[in-house]
């Protein structure tokens, strides 16, 4: 129907578009360029850029090449306007950050990722001291230990003293100061929260005293119950104020954990220097005697059927028909009952049960083949204790108990979120550390800066040395706001009269 035409199209026309099909996809529209002051246009492109090259090849080739080309862009689609070259514009870094809704087969654009600021910029983390790098001399602790013995000694009249002051003049326990502070100074205006902040700095000092001693020596049990008495009239001084906020709880906890890291380390002491070289010398009689036991049983019987003496259990005769009555006395047939009842569960009764470990190796295995004589020569073994062994056992029950009770009261008051809210700075000097638990030689405890370490579990019987750190810290930190001076704003001892 269509002749030939007149004249062939010039080879200079761009290539023709391909044809549409039923199944492609419709170009979206943020594709198309109408200038080159369209935003679109300068947007991160999604592909490589192979179209684009190859439709501006075409376009100063011969026909041939514009004939392949025709090929390659039948499989993509081509530019609404191919008489105008994309122009090469490098993408801004806030046009490629922004956001764009995604399309079919495209992957979604992220937003720049933001860099975190260092932490040391945000967190007052502790100063690293140049290490020490062993623990100091015996001379080194016991110069630590008669120094801060003194300071406590100090610390506990001072406290005593000025809390005696801040009583009312009418009261019987009113003791006013030989010098008293002026009436417009911290130590004035806060006199009893003062006090008490004195005789807790009294327990840190008297505590860090004698575990300078006990790291030296062996230590003592009888050295750490002279802190007893002391610790709980402390105690009771900041358990009677009612109504005190979370910080100064806190300071209550502290003195509960005292409690349970020192009842901690009386019981090592007790295990490892005491009960535990007893408790192994008892249990070593108690194996011998059970294997006597058991070796004399076997042969009696052994002897016993060689000379043919065995005494065989006698059978019950039958019901006889003698006049014999059954029930002789027919007054009391409960109380005659009851008699032949508790015989019969007496007889029935097991021997006590004896524990395996304990046994002879060849009869751990397998206890259900004991004969019942052997069993029953076994289980009447006993050994005799000391009175100094019961003690022992004793006190142990009893400070494992006071240690469990005080740090269940710790936990309630003092923890590290709350360090984390009320002392920020400890709380930091302890949690970005780099000692590690064996190392409490390492600080200064009058150290505000340096390192810390989190007390360690008390029932290692170590610890110690780390709590009294963190306590003083503590201190330093919360008496900062009420110019708390430590040592250098006791009340001076007077050279006589008596002291307390």
């Amino acid at each position: 129907l269509i002749g030939d035409l007149s004249r062939p199209l010039s080879a200079t026309l761009p290539p023709s578009p391909p044809a549409s099909r039923s199944s492609s996809p419709v170009p979206p529209i943020k594709r198309k360029l109408d200038s080159v002051s369209d935003p679109d246009a300068v947007k991160r492109p999604r592909t490589n850029s192979t179209a684009d090259h190859a439709y501006t090849r075409s376009n100063s080739s011969s026909s041939s090449s514009s004939s392949s080309s025709h090929q390659q862009q039948s499989h993509q689609p081509a530019p609404s306007i191919p008489q105008r070259q994309q122009p090469s514009i490098q993408p801004s870094q806030s046009v490629v950050a922004r956001s764009e809704p995604c399309e079919d087969g495209e992957v979604r654009e992220e937003p720049a990722v933001q860099v975190s600021q260092p932490r040391g910029s945000t967190v007052d983390v502790p100063i690293r001291r140049p290490r020490k790098g062993k623990p100091p001399q015996h001379h080194v602790h016991e110069e630590i230990h008669d120094r801060y013995h003194s300071a406590g000694r100090k610390l506990k009249y001072s406290g005593d003293a000025r809390f005696w002051s801040t009583y009312p003049p009418t009261h019987r326990e009113y003791r006013p100061l030989p010098d008293p502070p002026p009436p417009n100074s911290p130590y004035h205006k806060h006199g009893g929260l003062i006090a008490r902040l004195e005789l807790l700095d009294a327990l840190v000092c008297f505590t860090y005293a004698i575990w300078n001693r006990d790291v030296t020596r062996r230590p003592c049990i009888e050295t750490w119950k002279t802190l007893e008495a002391f610790l709980g009239w402390c105690r009771a001084k900041w358990q009677a104020e009612e109504g005190i906020n979370e910080a100064e709880k806190a300071f209550l906890g502290l003195i509960w954990m005292f409690d349970s890291f020192i009842q901690s380390r009386k019981l090592y002491v007790l295990i490892h220097y005491q009960l535990q070289g007893e408790m192994e010398v008892q249990y070593q009689k108690m194996k011998g005697m059970i294997a006597t036991a058991e070796t004399e049983a076997l042969s009696a019987v052994n002897t016993g059927l060689l000379n043919g003496k065995v005494a065989h259990p006698m059978l019950p005769s039958p019901n006889s028909t003698n006049s014999t009555p059954d029930n002789r006395d027919d007054s009391t047939p409960k109380e005659s009952s009851g008699r032949t009842a508790v015989s019969a569960q007496q007889s029935t009764k097991p021997p006590h049960q004896i524990p395996t470990k304990l046994l002879p190796e060849h009869l751990q295995s397998n206890t259900a083949t004991i004969l019942p004589h052997v069993l029953s020569a076994i289980s009447s073994v006993s050994l005799p204790m000391e009175p100094a062994m019961v003690q022992n056992i004793k006190d142990l029950t009893l400070i494992f108990n006071r240690a469990a009770s005080s740090m269940t009261s710790a936990q309630t008051t003092l923890h590290l979120p709350l360090l984390r809210r009320c002392f920020p700075k400890t709380w930091a000097r302890m949690m970005y550390t780099t000692l590690s638990p064996t190392e409490e030689y390492e600080p200064d405890i009058e150290d505000e800066e340096g390192e810390l370490f989190w007390p360690d579990q008390g029932i290692t019987g170590q610890g110690i040395g780390w709590l009294c750190l963190m306590g003083k810290a503590m201190i330093k930190e919360f008496g900062k706001a009420y110019g708390y001076k430590g040592l250098d704003g006791v009340v001076p001892k007077p050279n006589h009269g008596p002291s307390r």
